[in-house]
């Protein structure tokens, strides 16, 4: 379609949505094409994202779960700041194998990610030293260059459950 040198397409971007007030016949096209490219964006952006860490030790989001898998790492995002996987390959390891053993086991497996900058002192409760750390249920499992198998995360839930 053609377009008159008239006609105005006023776009506004507000939270989730795009809004456009127009005399524009395409109008929801555009629209629908702009969210489209939104959700692709998202499903991108989950896969490959680094994690991000917490960086307030006094910030906690206490949820009902049966087990907590707490990883101090020190890539990822951490606040503004972005420390790159290539300074430490086994913090992403250790975040991958979490995930991954929290969706094998039947139990609710909250898992959490923390700075290892902010969090230390708390990691060195549990004897962790050297980031990463892996603590499943107040017990520490790995530390350091030794990243634990999805299969050892997960007899370690099982064992923390009964």
């Amino acid at each position: 379609m053609a377009y008159s040198e008239s006609t105005t397409l006023a776009l506004s971007y507000s939270g989730d949505e795009l809004t456009e007030s127009a005399d524009a016949p395409h109008g929801e096209a555009m629209q629908q094409s702009a969210t489209r490219e939104e959700e692709s964006e998202r499903s991108q952006i989950d896969e490959s994202s680094p994690p991000v860490a917490s960086l307030l030790p006094w910030q906690s989001s206490e949820s009902e779960s049966d087990i907590e898998v707490k990883l101090y790492i020190v890539t990822g995002y951490h606040g503004k700041l972005k420390v790159p996987e290539s300074f430490c390959r086994e913090c992403h390891l250790f975040v991958r194998a979490a995930d991954a053993a929290a969706a094998q086991v039947d139990a609710d497996v909250r898992v959490s990610v923390a700075s290892w900058w902010t969090h230390f002192p708390f990691a060195l409760r549990y004897g962790g030293y050297h980031p990463p750390v892996i603590v499943v249920d107040g017990t520490r499992l790995s530390q350091g260059h030794q990243v634990p198998t999805t299969r050892e995360i997960v007899e370690a839930i099982q064992e923390s459950v009964g």
